[in-house]
Formats: structure tokens, sequence, C-alpha cells
């Protein structure tokens, strides 16, 4: 679960690196982001030659990936490694055309479809 002042990792191919949560939108009591929900995020670093985004640059982004770990119908549990998230347009589009390493299964609950599209097939 990730709250107000969480870094997260960007694993899109915007530019960004590294980003800090502002505020959560869609969460648990607008208080902690799981998987699938959407925060504002200020992006804190960035890749050499970003063209898309800026440093300091105030973004919406959903949760891709949490260290907390998450519990499924089925009985089974997931869990990531680290906080990850991918940055949308004002529109909710994604910025970025691929999506790096895996993503959680819960997307597609969320209607997030773009997203599993652009991961490939690693979604867990």
């Amino acid at each position: 679960m990730l709250q107000r002042g969480s870094v997260v990792e960007i694993v899109d191919n915007s530019g960004a690196r590294v980003g800090k949560c502002i505020c959560v939108l869609e969460g648990f009591f607008n208080k902690t982001a799981v998987v699938g929900s959407l925060i504002v995020l200020s992006i804190r670093g960035i890749r050499s030659g970003s063209r898309r985004v800026k440093a300091g640059q105030v973004s919406l982004a959903v949760i891709v990936r949490t260290k907390a770990w998450t519990k499924f119908k089925d009985g089974s549990q997931s869990r990531f490694q680290r906080n990850c998230a991918v940055l949308l347009t004002r529109k909710k589009q994604i910025l970025g055309t691929k999506v790096f390493g895996p993503v959680s299964r819960q997307l597609r609950k969320k209607k997030y479809l773009r997203i599993l599209l652009a991961s490939g097939s690693n979604f867990f």
C-alpha cells in the first residue's frame, strides 16, 4: 500500500525514473493506494534524453506493483520487490508506449487493459 509521500519507480518509457506521491485519488478512503489506484505524483528523477517529462512536473499515474502482499479470491497471494507506477495523460491514457516488467492482474478488473497490452504477457 502506498500513501502520501511514498516514492515510486516509473516503469514505462515516458522518460521518468522516480516519482513521489502527492495525493491518492482512488484508493482505500483516499488515504492508501493499492494496485490499480490513481495517484498524483511529482516526477523527481528523469532518464537522460527525456523529452516527454521534466523533473518537478506533476502528473497522473496508476499503481501497477506494490511491496505489500495482495490476496486474491482463490487464496493465492502476490508481492513485488518495488512500488511501481505508469504515467498517464490528463485523459487517462498511457503516456509511454511500453511497460517494463510484470504487472499485477488486478489491472484487468480496474479496466486498465492498455497497460496490460503494453506490458506484453507479463502479469501476475
